[in-house]
């Protein structure tokens, strides 16, 4: 059993106690003072048994759901049960390197139960988790007692297909999400033509159609026979043209997972295929959290067909 130590609020106590010691010394009339402390004395004793007690047979980890999109909204889960009977007011916090501590509390553990505790806004990066443990001050606040529990290492948190509003958040398939680029897989065939969207952007545009139709259209696109994709990513950018390659890519790989299509990737010091049967997308996400934009001195990336998508658009960054 870990011993309770203290909280702010219970030094706060010990000193009111210890005034109403020196008033029990100094007053001529004492009784109602001996009684107030005989009162308070028991009260602590039984607050210090009780907060020692609340985390016996409580255990509980940290949920690891995999890399996050930057941004805000997200949290750091923990589960926790409550052993054989319920026990209240627990919480679970994390130090995050860069970030501070984060927690989440619940007020009644019976069965196990998730607990989430906020994030604040992140960018793109690999965070080392620290020291993850389960707490409670009950019943009181007097006390606070702690134990460890297991949980992740690292927090990672990749681009956000958000960043790139050109594909609307990420949403669509994985040919739809190509063609906004102004890339149309061999594979992919035209189905038709509908009115453009506002989300749509301006490269799907067909223009030849909208003048005859004076009104915007764009193509819709069919097939692939679960080809997947291939895109290249030239790490000699702009900071700001590569942020916002990293963010197309990360609407492509989730795609790609969605669709269980495989994605294949080269660039500086990385050619590999993600999706099933192949390296996890969540490996692809974690290099993406943790790339970083090369001199435009440097080499280019492995030589690839015209055919595939480039990153970033033509134009950006350095071309051999």
């Amino acid at each position: 059993m870990r011993v309770p130590i203290p909280t702010v609020f219970g030094l706060k106590g010990v000193a009111f106690f210890a005034v109403l010691l020196g008033s029990f010394f100094a007053a001529t009339y004492s009784n109602l003072f001996f009684l107030l402390m005989a009162f308070l004395t028991v009260l602590g004793a039984l607050n210090l048994f009780w907060t020692a007690r609340s985390l016996s047979g409580v255990e509980g980890e940290a949920v690891d759901d995999g890399p996050i999109p930057s941004g805000g909204g997200h949290d750091l889960k923990f589960r926790i049960r409550a052993g054989r009977r319920p026990r209240p007011c627990i919480c679970a916090e994390a130090k995050i390197e860069g970030i501070g501590r984060v927690s989440g509390g619940v007020d009644v553990v019976r069965d196990p139960v998730e607990v989430s505790a906020p994030l604040p806004e992140l960018s793109r990066g690999i965070y080392r988790v620290g020291p993850q443990r389960l707490t409670s001050t009950w019943p009181f606040g007097l006390f606070r007692v702690s134990r460890p529990i297991g949980g992740r290492e690292e927090l990672v948190v990749y681009p956000s297909p958000g960043e790139a509003p050109e594909l609307n958040g990420g949403e669509g398939t994985l040919g739809d999400l190509c063609a906004a680029l102004g890339h149309v897989d061999g594979n992919l065939q035209p189905s038709g033509i509908r009115e453009h969207r506002p989300e749509d952007g301006l490269r799907r545009i067909h223009w030849k159609a909208s003048a005859r139709r004076d009104r915007l259209v764009v193509t819709e696109w069919e097939g692939g026979g679960g080809s997947g994709a291939e895109v290249v990513l030239d790490r000699r950018a702009e900071p700001k043209e590569f942020e916002h390659a990293l963010a197309v890519l990360s609407a492509l790989a989730l795609a790609a997972r969605a669709e269980r299509e495989p994605l294949t990737v080269h660039s500086q010091g990385l050619t590999a295929t993600y999706g099933p049967g192949h390296t996890p997308t969540a490996d692809l996400l974690r290099w993406l959290a943790g790339a970083e934009p090369l001199p435009k001195t440097d080499q280019p990336p492995p030589p690839v067909s015209p055919g595939i998508l480039h990153l970033p658009a033509a134009g950006a960054g350095a071309r051999p």
